[in-house]
């Protein structure tokens, strides 16, 4: 093989292999080399397809990276890999063993185990990409498809606070609440009880609104107490009229704190994620 000829790195997993893929870029990524392929090879999880897979990685005298949970299999990986003379590198098998003699158990050699994991990373991943579209009322029509809606003044921490519930997988669709700007309507069809708004003390709001107004240097009423006043005077007035919103005070509370609130309110307890 010369040196223009691609060199192939096969990653072969049992699972969906993404914390194959993660190591081996990671590790790929240290090499000068524009020319290393990186192929997956995901669900192999039989005797037969780890010979095809094999097979086809002695032709192209791969690198072979795995992550397979069943140690019979990953037994049968490292002969077929000496056979064929086949560089390879097992990532999940050592710690296995070394974990499994540190621990003094068996380890249960479940492939999906992992692949919940995952699923749970994606989903993280797909709430965060979400929220951060329609953050700020970007667009209400999508409130049917969120977990939560977060409604309530300014600077009462509602994108910290849903940038917080995302990363732990809820879809969140925070809009402000403005008394010269009518929620919309699209707010009044979707389930009502996942609503929450969010109040705070009028004259610590105060406090927060007119160390924006410095950061930014401009003048407005936006920080004036009566302005406050008038706000939450809304938001309190729409909670008694909706009666299935929910409401919590973030006056000197952290954004986990709220958060934890939101989710203990919401769904019992904070969901594993």
């Amino acid at each position: 093989m010369d040196l223009l000829t691609p060199k192939m790195v096969y990653v072969v997993s049992d699972g969906t292999g993404q914390s194959a893929i993660t190591v081996m870029r990671a590790s790929m990524v240290q090499f000068n080399s524009a020319t290393t392929n990186l192929r997956i090879f995901s669900r192999i999880d039989s005797e037969e397809k780890v010979r095809g897979v094999l097979d086809q990685a002695a032709e192209d005298g791969a690198f072979v990276a795995f992550t397979i949970a069943k140690k019979h299999t990953r037994e049968l990986v490292h002969q077929i890999c000496h056979h064929k003379a086949l560089m390879h590198h097992d990532i999940l098998g050592p710690p296995l063993e070394k974990l499994s003699v540190y621990l003094g158990s068996t380890p249960r050699e479940d492939a999906n185990l992992l692949r919940k994991v995952d699923d749970k990373y994606f989903k993280r991943i797909e709430a965060i990409e979400f929220t951060m579209k329609y953050d700020d009322g970007q667009d209400a029509g999508k409130a049917a498809e969120a977990d939560i809606i977060i409604l309530g003044p300014s600077r009462t921490s509602k994108t910290p606070t849903s940038f917080f519930l995302a990363q732990q997988g809820y879809k969140v669709v925070n809009i402000p609440l403005v008394p010269e700007v009518p929620l919309p309507n699209d707010i009044y069809d979707v389930d009502q009880s996942k609503i929450v708004c969010l109040v705070m003390d009028p004259e610590v709001l105060q406090k927060v609104r007119d160390a924006r107004l410095k950061h930014y240097r401009t003048r407005s009423n936006y920080s004036e107490l009566k302005r406050i006043f008038d706000e939450m005077e809304m938001v309190h007035a729409l909670i008694k009229k909706n009666r299935q919103w929910r409401k919590i005070d973030t006056t000197n509370k952290s954004v986990e704190e709220t958060a934890r609130e939101i989710i203990s309110m919401m769904f019992g307890q904070a969901q594993s994620f």
